[in-house]
């Protein structure tokens, strides 16, 4: 979802230290160098993307839109996206994660709505949506936003139960 934005609504490349920028230009000739072959190709792309807003960076950047404005609600959001990136990175990569999905089946909703609410509400907010007039009105939670608004904080303690910083 995350990927179809315009570059433009995510946040800048970070300027690399001439350490890092110098490290990275070594290790990109030394692999050039090498026969071509998918490894390689994989460090090379690895390189490039060096300073470049990453899934995880993308998604706090749209969170942030949400939780300056009605933060107090969704406490601990940049936590939760995470955990969200990282369980959709261990579905897609097969990525190392904190948390046993087998064990604990229950947060994948969790997780997927997160990033569903983090990417319609951050564009719905930039269209001119009232999020803060919409948490505070009473709902019936027949709308999904409604839903997760009203799980959140029992998600949230689960979520804390199984992920200790």
């Amino acid at each position: 979802m995350f990927d179809i934005l315009p570059s433009s609504v995510y946040p800048e490349t970070i300027t690399l230290s001439p350490e890092l920028e110098e490290a990275r230009k070594n290790a990109k000739k030394e692999f050039k160098a090498l026969p071509n072959s998918p490894e390689r190709s994989s460090v090379l792309s690895a390189l490039g993307r060096i300073g470049k807003p990453t899934l995880k960076r993308k998604i706090r950047d749209r969170a942030k839109r949400i939780t300056e404005i009605v933060g107090d609600r969704f406490p601990e959001l940049e936590k939760v996206v995470d955990q969200a990136v990282d369980c959709r990175n261990y579905y897609v990569h097969g990525s190392k994660t904190k948390i046993d999905y087998g064990k604990h089946s229950e947060l994948l909703s969790f997780l997927t709505n997160t990033l569903e609410f983090v990417f319609a509400a951050s564009d719905l907010i930039e269209a001119g949506w009232d999020i803060k007039g919409w948490i505070e009105q009473i709902s019936a939670l027949s709308h999904p936003f409604a839903q997760y608004r009203s799980n959140y904080a029992e998600e949230l303690n689960e979520l804390n139960k199984l992920v200790v910083d």
